[in-house]
């Protein structure tokens, strides 16, 4: 599976959103000097069998065909690191309150400010109702449970065997939430300073709990996927990790979410100015992306939403700099990484469009204002097209069968929504494929077809509804 596939396997789930990323192969950042280092310590697993089921494995299992497997237990003292997030400048959003309290209200519901947070009934957005809390496996022996258990939100796993009913179960955290929700969530555990994913993640489009995207096969249990620093870099703003090892964090540095500092820079000179100036209204000791060039503000956006080839760690990238410094990207139209639609791969996508080869000022803060939780984006969206595109009618889908519905719903042709068989999750019925937004702006004859009979059909549907209501 190309790398860029497994980057967007986070992505679930998203945003971002993004972001979303799914695991990636693995190299470690220096957290000294940042240049990526080969792995020296690879986190090991064992398969956990009652005894009686030893001769009973599941064919394009994990760990050798295992029903169940897990991370050993870590030998070493909890890892500490000696780089705190406020030497790097890397201040949590409370810290941004205190002089820019509406962009901070407005921002926390965002896809960026909830692609990481820690676990809640509010924040797992998965049901952890009785009844709607269960995910059933091809094998009736094995199902996953997700509940509340003490002060913890957990996914039990149920092993039992139809004859003997030898049981066992198992109960991992919901430690992190990774994913905003726009796309679905995945969820990641601690075990003792190690990150693990579950094996459970939540979709949102058909709201239910399904097998993690990636090498996640229905009918076992893997919990000892190691999450690379990789991910974190995505999806949270700070954590520091040892250079040494796989997966291995400092749980105590963790600031969940993609908050001010990963596009404005470090801001504790910043911060520390401003106090002592009160009376000072034009900010200082930190960066405006809106200053920057269309190409810099861009490669602030492509630190995620991009498919390239990292080589020293994002922790260490200062938005204004070259990100070629810390991530080698390919945005050429003969990419074979840019041949899909994945959010991991946006920036590319989109230029490829002639919108973009063809103007000066496309910066993708132009449709998305990171500000802003936006949740009508067909409109938003349609606005900025019109700038360029004044033509009315469509002449794709608007006729008097659609009306002018078509023109608050470009994107909906022009950059459709597509399956992705990269991010794929198993399930009984088959395989599930995530439907993101293709970046690549284009003409789509059959989306387009589509959209036609999808207007067509809710402008009768209007119509009916306005005559039934008629005295």
């Amino acid at each position: 599976m190309p790398r860029s596939a497994l980057i967007l396997a986070v992505l679930l789930l998203a945003a971002a959103g993004a972001a979303g990323l799914w695991f990636l192969s693995v190299r470690r950042a220096d957290p000294q000097y940042w240049p990526r280092k080969p792995l020296q310590n690879v986190p090991t697993a064992h398969a956990v069998r009652p005894a009686d089921w030893a001769e009973l494995t599941l064919a394009g299992g994990p760990g050798g065909n295992d029903w169940v497997l897990l991370p050993d237990q870590p030998q070493q003292p909890p890892f500490r690191s000696s780089v705190q997030a406020s030497q790097r400048g890397f201040l949590a959003p409370q810290d941004c309150v205190e002089c820019h309290a509406e962009y901070c209200e407005t921002f926390q519901h965002t896809s960026h400010a909830r692609t990481s947070m820690l676990p809640s009934t509010d924040s797992i957005l998965g049901s952890l109702q009785p009844g709607h809390n269960v995910l059933t496996t091809a094998r009736t022996e094995l199902q996953f449970r997700m509940q509340q258990q003490d002060n913890a939100i957990v996914q039990q796993v149920i092993l039992q065997h139809p004859e003997t009913r030898t049981v066992f179960t198992g109960s991992f955290p919901m430690d992190l939430v990774f994913g905003s929700g726009n796309h679905g969530q995945s969820y990641l555990w601690w075990n003792a300073d190690r990150l693990y994913q579950a094996h459970v993640s939540y979709l949102s489009e058909s709201d239910a709990w399904v097998n993690s995207p990636g090498p996640y096969f229905d009918g076992t249990a893997d919990f000892a996927r190691p999450v690379p620093v990789r991910c974190m870099e995505c999806h949270v703003t700070w954590i520091a990790a040892d250079p040494k090892e796989m997966n291995r964090f400092d749980r105590s540095t963790l600031i969940p979410g993609v908050t001010c500092v990963r596009c404005h820079g470090p801001a504790h000179e910043h911060v520390a100015y401003h106090r002592q100036h009160p009376d000072e209204t034009q900010g200082r000791r930190i960066v405006n992306p809106a200053a920057l060039t269309i190409q810099r503000q861009n490669e602030i956006c492509a630190q995620c939403h991009s498919a390239g080839e990292d080589h020293a760690s994002l922790f260490g990238y200062r938005p204004g700099e070259p990100l070629e410094q810390w991530l080698q990207l390919d945005l050429s139209a003969s990419a074979e990484s840019n041949a899909d639609p994945h959010a991991a791969n946006q920036l590319a996508r989109l230029m490829q469009s002639r919108c973009f080869q063809q103007t000066s000022g496309f910066a993708c803060t132009l449709c998305h204002d990171p500000h802003q939780n936006q949740a009508d984006t067909l409109t938003i969206t349609a606005q900025q097209c019109r700038q360029c595109h004044q033509q009315d009618p469509c002449p794709e889908v608007q006729s008097e069968k659609t009306g002018s519905l078509a023109r608050q719903r470009c994107v909906a042709c022009h950059m459709p929504a597509r399956r992705d068989a990269q991010v794929a999750m198993q399930t009984r019925q088959g395989n599930i494929e995530a439907l993101l937004r293709d970046h690549q702006i284009g003409i789509w004859p059959e989306t387009t077809a589509i959209e036609r009979i999808r207007l067509e059909a809710t402008l009768k549907q209007t119509l009916q509804s306005v005559e039934g209501a008629t005295p």
